[in-house]
Order: structure tokens, then sequence, then C-alpha cells
């Protein structure tokens, strides 16, 4: 029997080469919303909220799980992986911010909405991601969204219309409505699992060396619009061996007193620390 080519290396070093150049633009136009993307701020919450922190647990995780895992349910573990990572509305959001600010515009929460603020489909996304990136030289970043997805796959996992075929020719065996039985083989879901995880990890991997680009807290200039038609002074919140996580300034001004705005995203034992003041936080163990 034929062993399965390993792509993933290749696959991580292409998406990673197409998304590093939106990351720098988006640093050389404004750290304001490069820092705003990355933290991805999207309201009051706590522990416990942040839907891509889940993500990105449950995919390292998988990680650590996966010699474990028997042949069949390693499978469909990563075939679950898959549409995981596909849906994931983040990797979306960020780089469509990213390049929003390549452009000069700002930070906004959510750019895969319709006007009834649902969701998009994968489809829709990667076609929204197309219209962002029109006019401007990032065109390609939509390429990895659409090598590494397939409807007829996503949609036979999220609706249970597959199964396992093990054997000479084995595979993914979709039985759905969309058209005749099929069979994914073998060396083809591996693919689109893998470019789904290069995928995934391209981003996470910029994303990381993004937040560590700010190893002290400095004080940098808002956008206009953020700033009420002027840039204001913005300092930054890090932590040690991490990086920012957050930003706070001078909101306004309540009867002569001013008052503080934060954009933070901390472990609960850190805001103790930054409600008294402290912008460089120690490192986590």
């Amino acid at each position: 029997m034929t062993k399965n080519i390993d792509n993933y290396p290749k696959y991580l070093e292409q998406y990673k080469s197409t998304f590093e150049p939106i990351f720098a633009e988006a640093k050389r136009v404004s750290d304001f919303n490069l820092i705003l993307s990355l933290i991805a701020v999207r309201g009051a919450s706590d522990a416990g909220w942040n839907a891509f922190d889940n993500t990105l647990d449950v995919f390292n995780e998988l990680y650590i799980q996966n010699d474990k895992f028997e042949y069949s349910l390693r499978i469909n573990v990563h075939l679950w992986m898959y549409v995981h990572l596909v849906e994931c509305s983040e990797h979306y959001e960020l780089l469509a911010n990213l390049i929003k600010s390549s452009k000069g515009e700002d930070y906004i929460i959510a750019n895969n909405k319709n006007k009834d603020y649902v969701n998009l489909k994968v489809s829709q996304k990667i076609d929204r991601l197309k219209k962002i990136a029109s006019g401007t030289n990032f065109k390609n970043v939509i390429e990895p969204f659409e090598d590494s997805f397939n409807s007829r796959l996503r949609n036979a996992i999220g609706h249970a219309d597959y199964a396992i075929k093990q054997g000479s020719n084995g595979g993914v065996t979709v039985v759905d409505d969309s058209g005749f039985p099929m069979l994914f083989q073998t060396q083809e879901i591996d693919n689109y699992i893998n470019k789904a995880m290069a995928l995934h990890v391209a981003i996470r991997q910029l994303r990381d060396e993004y937040i560590g680009h700010y190893k002290k807290s400095i004080t940098i200039k808002s956008s206009k619009s953020f700033g009420g038609n002027e840039e204001i002074d913005v300092t930054l919140i890090v932590r040690k061996s991490h990086g920012v996580i957050g930003i706070r300034c001078i909101g306004g001004y309540d009867l002569g007193q001013p008052f503080e705005t934060r954009l933070v995203k901390a472990f609960p034992d850190e805001m103790s620390l930054i409600n008294d003041g402290v912008n460089e936080l120690p490192e986590k163990e």
C-alpha cells in the first residue's frame, strides 16, 4: 500500500509567505489598528468568552493527544477539526482587518456578518475577503482559504453524511443529497486536513510573532476616529515574554475629570495590577 505524502510543511511555508506581507504592511501603516486587530477586543467579558482561544486550546490538545487515537477515531477527529478550522471566523476577521488597516481604514469588530448580524457561510466569507482585498497587493490572500475548502466534504462532515473506508482503496465516503456517492481517497483527505491546519498555524504563528513585537509599554498615537477626530496618546499594556495584550488612554472628561478607556485581554489575576496602573505585567507561568 502506498504511503501518503505529508504535504503539511509545504502548505505551511506557502501560506505564511502569503499572509506575512499583510501583517507587515498593516504594522507599517498603523501600529494602533494592527494591535486592535491582533487582540480583537469585541466587548467587555471575563474568561471563557473568547471563541478563538477555544480554537487555539482544542488544536493544541488534539496535537498532544493525537497518537492516543485509534485509526478510525483519529480520522474522524481530524475531519471534525477540519470543519472547525475552515469555519473559524477569526481567521477571516483578522486578515480582513489587517488588509483594511493596510489601506488606512480602522479596525471594526465584525467583517463577516450580514445585515441581520448573522455569520456568513464559508464561501461568502471568502468572497467578502476577496472584495476587501480588491485594489490591494494582497489579492492572493484568498488562495489558502479556497485551497483548503471543499464544500461537499465540509457539508458531509457537518451533517454526518460520511463514513471511513479502510483498505487498499480507503478514504472517506460521502453519501449525501448533492449527487452520486463519492470517495475522497486518503491522500486527498490528508491534503485537505493539512491545508486547514497549515492555514490555522500560519495565522497563529504570525499573530503571536506580531503580538511579541511589542515587548515594552510605549505610547503610540490612536487613529483619528478613535480619538474623536484627533490622534490621541495610547499606552500599551504588555505581558513579559508574550507581548501586547491591550491599550489604555484618557477616553474623555466627566465634569472636568479625566476618565480612562481600556481595551485589554488579561487574565483575571492581572486585572488588579492593571487597575493599579501597571502597564508591564510579569510573565505567566
